[in-house]
């Protein structure tokens, strides 16, 4: 009744009063602006900016990206639906959420500001960095990410300088995958291999992970009978080792195996010492972790 009075002011007196006790909103645009049409905890107009359905509160509890953090979740903290790793530390949203430690943040790459990225450090110091905590257990739908089909995991862009989203990040010609960042003679693709993981891709079924198929890291500039010194595409040299324990192994194995290579080949696929020869180029060079010997030298059969 009051809103009735003939007095204009009282009436813009009780009209200001109400409005600061949020009785009352003024206007269409205040209530658009948080509005929950489905009730599940995001507004309307962030649901529909980052391709939610706002009339389905089961997509709240979705986990668009497989990060291990739902939708929900996600909105709370700040990440993106679909980037399983929001900030690009390394560590998936999910495990940064539920890692059971303060030290890591979705939206922080460096959340104490020491200069190493979440996914580098050690929180629980058991000597395995906080993005490879889960490499063993995650599913392969949840498997890392490689948006740049470079062949190395976002996750492990940054730590060879990198970019997840350029396979070529220096611009040499070289996939950032077949570099060798480290030269410790094994390609960036290979510095994360586990023989446990499950997830690697084989489309040929030729017993080769996709990622190893034409691989060439260099050509051999020498080799004494112990040393065999490698010249990589990228202009280093590489040596190491050769022992009475290393494998040496033709990349594409015909049906002569060594025959074809050395005088003392052996079975199919399978070279020896003198197939190791100036010019002949490696595919890849695997070193032993205790001794630093080369534990495989795999390269490719000569052309006739």
């Amino acid at each position: 009744m009051m809103f009735q009075s003939s007095r204009h002011g009282r009436v813009i007196a009780i009209s200001a009063a109400l409005a600061a006790a949020g009785v009352f909103t003024v206007g269409p645009v205040a209530h658009a602006a948080g509005a929950d049409s489905d009730r599940d905890g995001i507004p309307n107009r962030w649901e529909r900016s980052h391709g939610m359905n706002p009339f389905k509160a089961a997509d709240a509890r979705a986990d668009f990206d497989r990060d291990g953090l739902k939708n929900l979740g996600e909105f709370r903290r700040g990440g993106l639906l679909r980037d399983e790793d929001t900030d690009n530390d390394g560590h998936d949203d999910g495990d940064e959420v539920h890692d059971g430690t303060s030290s890591t943040d979705v939206d922080d790459a460096d959340t104490d500001d020491d200069g190493t990225s979440d996914g580098d450090e050690d929180s629980d110091r058991d000597a395995i960095d906080n993005e490879d905590e889960d490499d063993a257990s995650e599913s392969c739908g949840a498997d890392d990410d490689d948006r740049d089909a470079d062949h190395v995991d976002d996750e492990d862009e940054n730590e060879n300088g990198g970019g997840v989203r350029d396979a070529d990040s220096d611009d040499d010609g070289i996939s950032d995958g077949d570099e060798d960042s480290d030269d410790d003679g094994e390609a960036d693709e290979d510095e994360d291999d586990s023989a446990s993981d499950v997830c690697s891709v084989d489309a040929d079924d030729d017993g080769e992970a996709d990622e190893d198929e034409s691989d060439v890291l260099g050509s051999i500039q020498s080799f004494d009978g112990t040393t065999l010194v490698v010249m990589t595409v990228g202009g280093t040299t590489v040596s190491g080792v050769v022992t009475e324990s290393t494998e040496i192994e033709f990349e594409d194995g015909g049906e002569d195996g060594g025959e074809d290579g050395g005088e003392d080949g052996g079975e199919d696929g399978e070279a020896t010492t003198a197939d190791l020869q100036p010019g002949v180029t490696v595919a890849e060079l695997e070193f032993d972790d205790e001794t630093g010997d080369l534990d495989e030298v795999e390269i490719y059969l000569p052309q006739a």
